[in-house]
């Protein structure tokens, strides 16, 4: 370098420099807080619409008493699900904001109608409230709600009363209902529950499970206001615990809710994923516009879903290298092809949707320089009352398709008690260094109700029936994973409480064999497989035998098992985890315990073929890919 050139390092912090790099380098430390919020407000409000500026003094009076206090809450008060800056949470109210305006603004150069721009002076603080709830407070956990949501109400009447805020009669939410349980409607100039915004809804119960989407509040909201923001050009993060129904509400939305000139690319990150995969995956989907200029199809708009965003692992110097290249996307527009003259590639007509789950677990932080291009969606827990809705919908419409009234009815009591029993579960049986399995989610419990709707509606016609195969599949889903005697009494005792508290019957009144056991092999060759109760426990042990007589028979390498019921109880329990859609099974145990041979055993039960990877030295990706393709 000559004298006369200079290198000049902006970095996010030094955790990873030398000190004798520091020592060679002059250092400006930029405080966090330095800027402030209100260039941010000065700069949104100089480019708001015309039909919007006559009003930027409301806006800003509302904006400085409500939000920057508002962040203090953040910041002190509140868990965030993933660590964002201020900066970022007021530009995500702005664009909220600017969504939520585009009906007042007029489209394809049309002004908008003038009753339209006349409801705008009442609109505009409702709309600004709502922005505010759904981007400061967006960012936080469930029990960070209901304090966020105390703090609006009583900011707002606090600002009021004090006369520092004018608001026309309702401006302001209700006070009898919670802030985020409100949408503001555009049309109706007010206040209305999310619920009311959707037609009634009528469940399919032959429809597979796994794509039964159930409309409650949460979905409602989160699915408005992603439709919302991509309407807008605007990118969404969707942030959660594992089981929120991120990936599941938002594929639905792009492929069922989107205009026809939207075309969703899915990718889905792991901790293998690599810039270049992703670089390809993504110019494999665009067309050549012009020279230097990539796109989709003409007349087409481009969003790309990344689901897991968080996945991939970690550079020595903590960098992940697709998320690096997705941000030199965002700030630059492109990026470069690989083979030379390596020209820039610019992408155009392009939005991305992300979701992840917080950091750990294989989830790894990600660079707040890729945060801030996203508007945050945290999907919070779903309360009580939205997953008994969703199961109760499910299982009821399944009930009253195929079975008698008498166990319809039951269904109600069914879905409460098992909520009951998942919180005591998620309270009581946490998670320690020789428990880390002790982890429970929403897909448990889906896990139960899918497994009650394998009855047999021709066999089933009491709701003792229908009680027994619910002890059972709480038992296969929750007690299979505890470790020790104390842990399955327990389990056991708050099934008996339960039994009693929801249905008035003992223990005994329901399951009268010592093992309670299901499976639809009891029948061997049968084309329709009935899953049913076990009732015959020395018949159980002759069937399993003859299964295995037929498995020695046929197989090249025969197995040679005393099978005694703990032992065939394991086969059930497998049998049980491979027959559903989307079944797969974790099998833990010291070496020698049969996990291997009761899992062959289970396959070729089901009329499965068991396909073996052998791991040796040098077994790499590609032999993994060819063990894939050729099963």
């Amino acid at each position: 370098m000559s004298p006369q050139m200079t290198m000049m390092f902006e970095v996010e912090d030094l955790a990873v420099a030398s000190p004798a790099t520091v020592s060679r380098c002059g250092m400006v430390y930029m405080e966090p807080d330095a800027l402030g919020i209100e260039p941010l407000l000065a700069s949104w409000l100089a480019r708001l619409p015309e039909v919007v500026k006559p009003h930027q003094q409301a806006l800003s009076s509302l904006f400085n008493g409500v939000v920057p206090e508002a962040l203090h809450l953040v910041r002190k008060k509140l868990r965030e699900t993933v660590p964002t800056t201020n900066h970022g949470l007021v530009m995500s109210c702005f664009n909220l904001m600017d969504a939520m305006l585009k009906p007042y603004v007029g489209q394809e150069g049309l002004p908008a109608p003038l009753e339209v721009v006349a409801a705008l002076p009442h609109d505009l603080p409702s709309l600004m409230l709502f922005a505010i709830t759904w981007s400061l407070g967006a960012s936080c956990d469930k029990a960070g709600r209901a304090v966020f949501n105390s703090f609006i109400k009583q900011k707002l009447s606090a600002l009021t009363s004090e006369g520092k805020l004018q608001l026309t009669d309702g401006a302001a939410m209700p006070d009898t209902a919670d802030v985020y349980d409100l949408c503001y409607d555009r049309q109706a100039h007010s206040w209305v529950p999310w619920m009311d915004t959707i037609q009634q809804f009528k469940c399919d119960p032959d429809k597979p499970f796994a794509q039964i989407i159930v409309p409650t509040v949460d979905t409602v909201r989160y699915t408005f206001l992603v439709d919302v923001l991509l309407a807008a050009g605007k990118h969404v993060l969707c942030v959660g615990e594992t089981g929120t129904g991120k990936t599941l509400s938002l594929s639905a939305k792009l492929l069922d809710g989107m205009p026809a000139e939207v075309q969703p690319v899915f990718m889905t990150f792991s901790a293998r994923t690599s810039a270049n995969q992703t670089q390809d995956i993504i110019d494999s989907k665009m067309d050549k516009r012009r020279k230097g200029v990539y796109g989709p199809p003409a007349g087409k708009r481009c969003i790309i879903f990344v689901d897991d965003l968080n996945m991939p692992q970690r550079e020595r110097y903590f960098a992940q290298p697709p998320l690096e290249l997705l941000r030199q996307w965002f700030d630059h527009g492109g990026w470069y092809e690989r083979k030379p003259p390596c020209a820039f590639k610019n992408i155009v007509d392009t939005q991305f949707v992300g979701a992840m789950g917080p950091p750990g677990g294989g989830r790894n932080p990600v660079s707040a320089r890729l945060l801030r291009h996203f508007n945050f969606l945290s999907f919070a827990e779903l309360s009580d009352e939205s997953v008994e809705r969703i199961f109760s919908t499910i299982l009821g419409a399944f009930f009253r398709k195929y079975f008698v009234e008498s166990i319809a009815n039951v269904t109600q009591q069914l879905v409460s008690g098992t909520v009951e029993l998942y919180n005591s579960i998620r309270t009581e049986l946490l998670p320690t260094p020789s428990k880390s399995h002790y982890t429970f989610n929403l897909r448990d419990m889906s896990k139960v109700v899918q497994g009650i709707m394998r009855a047999d509606a021709k066999t089933t016609t009491a709701p003792e029936q229908v009680l027994a195969l619910w002890l059972h599949e709480t038992s296969r889903v929750f007690e299979d994973r505890l470790t020790c005697r104390e842990d399955h009494d327990w389990f056991r005792q708050h099934q008996v409480t339960l039994l009693q508290k929801h249905f008035g019957l003992a223990y005994n009144q329901v399951v009268s064999q010592e093992r309670l056991i299901y499976g639809d092999y009891l029948v061997p060759g049968a084309e329709v497989k009935v899953y049913s109760q076990v009732q015959d426990m020395p018949g159980l042990v002759k069937l399993v035998e003859s299964y295995l007589e037929d498995y020695n028979s046929t197989s090249t390498s025969p197995m040679k098992l005393v099978l005694f019921l703990d032992a065939i109880e394991h086969v059930s329990r497998i049998c049980r985890i491979i027959r559903q859609p989307l079944g797969n099974a974790l099998l833990l145990g010291v070496g020698g315990s049969g996990r291997q041979s009761l899992a062959r055993l289970a396959a070729f039960m089901c009329d499965y073929e068991v396909v073996q990877i052998e791991i040796a030295k040098g077994y790499g990706n590609n032999e993994w890919r060819e063990v894939s393709i050729s099963s």
